[in-house]
């Protein structure tokens, strides 16, 4: 709707990068406020009311990727978007609602039956309002994206989750049971779509005029969010059919605390796409950012999945108590997932703004389709275990598929994205090898025995010795003008920032 007026600047790439970053800044403090969420409620209410409500959003997740086509993002990709793309669009995504709104009515009686589960029927119901709330709400506000406005999205997202996380924590005391998910989820809701409107001056008008143009671009976004869906909700299914909610639920949990890295890694694809489609008329200058932005999320996203899953079981009791400890497990395994998808996230918006989402759909259905053979064949016989080993083995495939098609589509050497990533892989090793090596000797494995102390010694040093250790490749490969060069331009005008 926001015309461009001027030219993207000479070094679009840095900028890119700099709002990645400030995204990820800004996320952390909506994730803090889910952790600290989590480890209250975790307290007070039983796994098995987390094992529900999970269940419960697995059917949502089905009604809603059954009418999902991402009708925001061709309005992301499209910076000559006008005033009637955007009524457009508003009217399909408010359309959109009331559909998955009708299908959670009429499937939750039948979801339930199948899961074995009663309860479920009167939370899909009430949660069927989620839908309608999302279709009223403002798409003005993908604005704040498109023009890489991070601080109004920040004032949104964060005064949604605020208003989330008090009435959740209210009812939990109040009710001491699984309806108090269930209200935070539905607050949150109605605080997004009141405030979305307070904050953008967009006002939505009734209009099917270009629908057709599309979804010729959503139809594939459909496709994705259609196979994703099956990949990442068939596992819970099945631990709910061979196991219980318990078991649902601590494994819904050890996700919540593992999707830290990807609750940051998502929210940077979301500004690279916006970002990219300033370059989309500058193949070059695309390419460079595209290795660079790629290179930049994995120093992030790799060290910090392995830190968590360097002190994943003393940091699951610190946050959760006692009862966290049996998610340990399952956060040591997921936590690698993290780690590779973090190697190409700066990919999949690049083949967006290129105008071919087809390829992100291939990429999920190579992944899901090795995701979903592993469970079907191991899950009866290897049992629970098999649910986070199977998603770190479709990640593997879809790095490799990523691979190969930017080398098709961004006329990319074999050696060229290995390149931007493989120093943070060798000094994430290193780091792995620091802190089990230190663990190792007996005076500092008598303190570990304390879990506080255990992430009072084991974090900082993990954090120190991958830092030194590619700082120092860096050096001995001729500081190379690359995603190192990109963090150290950031760290300076941060700290400049900060000193004047």
């Amino acid at each position: 709707m926001q015309a461009e007026k001027s030219k993207a600047p000479k070094d679009l790439g840095h900028q890119v990068a700099k709002g990645g970053a400030i995204l990820v800044l800004l996320r952390l403090s909506i994730r803090g406020i889910g952790l600290i969420s989590t480890m209250i409620l975790f307290r007070v209410l039983a796994p098995g009311d987390f094992g529900l409500v999970a269940l419960a959003m697995v059917v949502v997740g089905l009604a809603e990727v059954m009418a999902e086509f991402g009708f925001d993002q061709n309005l992301l990709r499209d910076k000559h978007a006008v005033r009637a793309d955007y009524d457009v669009a508003w009217t399909l995504t408010f359309l959109r609602g009331v559909i998955v709104a009708t299908l959670l009515v009429l499937m939750a009686g039948p979801a339930a039956s199948y899961l074995n589960e009663p309860r479920l029927t009167s939370i899909v119901y009430w949660l069927a309002l989620a839908p309608l709330l999302d279709g009223v709400g403002n798409i003005g506000v993908v604005d704040f994206s498109k023009e890489l406005q991070f601080g109004k999205e920040y004032t949104l997202k964060v005064s949604q989750k605020v208003c989330s996380f008090i009435l959740t924590l209210i009812f939990a005391f109040a009710l001491r049971n699984y309806w108090a998910l269930v209200i935070g989820i539905l607050t949150g809701k109605v605080a997004g779509m009141a405030l979305s409107y307070g904050l953008h001056p967009y006002r939505p008008r009734f209009s099917l005029k270009g629908a057709r143009r599309v979804f010729a671009f959503s139809f594939w976004i459909f496709l994705n969010q259609l196979v994703l869906y099956a990949g990442n909700q068939t596992d819970k299914i099945l631990i709910q059919k061979y196991y219980d909610a318990t078991k649902v639920g601590i494994f819904r949990v050890a996700e919540e605390v593992c999707s830290i890295v990807m609750e940051l890694v998502w929210p940077v694809e979301r500004a690279l796409f916006a970002g990219y489609a300033k370059l989309s008329d500058d193949f070059e200058q695309l390419r460079r950012a595209v290795l660079n932005s790629t290179g930049l999320v994995a120093m992030l996203g790799v060290p910090m999945s392995l830190i968590i899953m360097l002190v994943a079981e003393p940091a699951v009791v610190v946050l959760l108590g006692e009862r966290g400890r049996a998610a340990a497990p399952f956060v040591q395994v997921l936590v690698l997932h993290g780690a590779i998808r973090s190697c190409f996230a700066g990919a999949g918006p690049a083949f967006m703004v290129l105008g071919k989402p087809q390829i992100n759909m291939q990429i999920t259905l190579f992944a899901v389709a090795v995701r979903l053979s592993i469970l079907f064949t191991c899950f009866p016989v290897l049992g629970v275990m098999v649910a986070p080993w199977s998603l770190v083995a479709g990640s593997c495939v879809s790095f490799l598929t990523v691979w190969v098609q930017l080398k098709r589509h961004m006329r990319l050497r074999w050696r060229d994205y290995p390149r931007s990533i493989w120093r943070t892989a060798v000094a994430a090793g290193v780091m792995c090898a620091v802190v089990k090596g230190v663990g190792t000797v007996p005076a500092i494995a008598t303190l570990f025995g304390n879990d506080w102390i255990h992430l009072l010694i084991a974090v900082p040093l993990a954090c120190a010795s991958y830092l030194l250790s590619l700082a120092l490749l860096w050096r001995l490969s001729g500081a190379p003008v690359g995603p190192e060069t990109q963090a150290r331009r950031l760290l300076w005008n941060a700290l400049g920032r900060a000193g004047a």
